[in-house]
């Protein structure tokens, strides 16, 4: 699970708890005009086949770093419901797709502070 923290013109992602340990990060930081989409993370998705670093236990727990398909992605996910994606645009990842205690909260939040003409929805899903 990850906690979202803002300033003028970065949003951090503080990775909490025990998750530090299963993604091998403990924050991942972007600026806020990278921000191309939020919305609510399907349950089908999946990770890119290739983890480095990270930790990938089936039905349990995706979290670290993914590449695939010429993208890179950072994952913290239990597959409980509880995700957000967030797609980016030149910035340290392609995708992120992290467990949040409230994503319609995070979507709002995500969405209102990265620009009022930003899609929350859509983007690629794969």
């Amino acid at each position: 699970m990850i906690a979202i923290e803002m300033s003028d013109t970065d949003i951090t992602l503080r990775v909490l708890g025990s998750h530090k340990i299963w993604a091998l990060k403990s924050a991942v930081r972007f600026r806020k005009d990278q921000v191309v989409s939020v919305a609510e993370a399907d349950l089908a998705l999946r990770p890119p086949w290739l983890r480095c670093p990270g930790t990938a236990i089936p039905w349990l727990i995706c979290a670290g770093t993914y590449y695939g398909g010429g993208r890179k992605e950072f994952w913290d996910r239990t597959f409980r419901g509880k995700g957000i994606r967030i797609d980016l645009r030149h910035g340290p990842y392609s995708r992120i797709v992290v467990d949040v205690a409230d994503p319609a909260a995070a979507i709002k939040t995500l969405t209102s502070i990265s620009g009022s003409g930003r899609p929350t929805g859509g983007g690629e899903e794969t």
